[in-house]
């Protein structure tokens, strides 16, 4: 299986940030997502930014880029756990794009509210991501005996 390939973007030094266990945890869930069918092989780019934004309710938590097969992850002030339940809702969206659901050009719109079809997508994977981020989290405590 081919390494998820990690970009840093350390815009801000002020909070450290632990890339090695985020790369651990991350390749993981992720190797556990292709495994039982919920994305897809070979991996898309991960990208880690620090960057400081507005901590309130509107801030953005991650994104994928279909043009660049990209997932961009914040995690600023966030739970590890936190930021990888992002990335397993990230995946399914890079599945879908493998997929052709969603093309390279990406979408009409960004709001829900204005575009059924990403209505469509982000319900697919609020659940799919939700669901194979439980199952994994489950996956792991049995393992570590808790």
């Amino acid at each position: 299986m081919t390494s998820i390939y990690y970009q840093i973007i350390m815009l801000d030094m002020t909070e450290e940030l632990n890339v090695e266990r985020y790369k651990s945890l991350s390749k993981n869930l992720y190797q556990f997502m292709v495994k039982h069918g919920y994305t897809s092989n070979p991996p898309p780019k991960v990208i880690l930014n620090n960057s400081e934004q507005e901590s309130d309710v509107l801030c953005y938590t991650g994104y994928f880029d279909p043009n660049r097969d990209a997932i961009v992850l914040f995690t600023r002030g966030r739970l590890v756990k936190d930021v990888l339940r992002t990335l397993a809702h990230e995946l399914i969206h890079y599945k879908q794009r493998v997929d052709g659901v969603i093309d390279k050009s990406g979408y009409t719109s960004d709001k829900i509210t204005e575009d059924k079809n990403l209505t469509r997508l982000e319900a697919e994977a609020y659940l799919k991501g939700n669901f194979a981020f439980r199952e994994w989290t489950e996956t792991l405590q049995k393992r570590l005996g808790k």
